[in-house]
């Protein structure tokens, strides 16, 4: 590919990643106000529900807010029944906060119409097309801080 139309490609993969992320963002603003939720504890749940349960310090550095600001969060959830704090059995000193799974199933059946959208694009693609796209996204997340140590999955 010419140095040009590489630039291109990049300059519209950029364009194209954008998007698609102010449309997820935009998306989960009007799930979490359907839900009474702020778009923060969206992300909270996210982060729950695809690394499994983690302590408020797992939190802080996934998500980049502060300790305080993990808290908020946290009683807002907890206060709301979309998580519980349990103590952690690698150290007393701490909890393990992980999701009520009832009141996730609410949360999760708000993107049952975008998931068989997504189902419907991802068909389209050849294995080896995936596994590119895969490849990306992998590398892609790499690059943000990492997400390591948490308790459970």
């Amino acid at each position: 590919m010419s140095s040009e139309k590489h630039s291109r490609t990049v300059s519209a993969l950029h364009r194209a990643v954008r998007l698609f992320i102010a449309g997820s963002s935009l998306y989960s603003q009007r799930v979490a106000d359907k839900l009474g939720l702020h778009p923060t504890d969206m992300q909270f749940l996210n982060l729950l529900d695809l690394l499994g349960p983690m302590t408020p310090g797992m939190l802080a550095q996934c998500s980049g807010l502060s300790s305080g600001g993990v808290t908020v969060v946290l009683d807002r959830l907890e206060g709301a029944g979309y998580v519980r704090r349990s103590s952690n059995p690698s150290d007393r000193r701490s909890v393990v906060v992980s999701l009520v799974q009832t009141r996730q199933k609410r949360v999760t059946a708000n993107y049952d119409a975008p998931h068989s959208q997504f189902e419907s694009v991802i068909a389209q693609f050849s294995d080896q097309e995936l596994a590119t796209v895969l490849r990306f996204f992998t590398s892609a997340n790499a690059t943000r801080p990492q997400m390591e140590g948490r308790a459970g999955k």
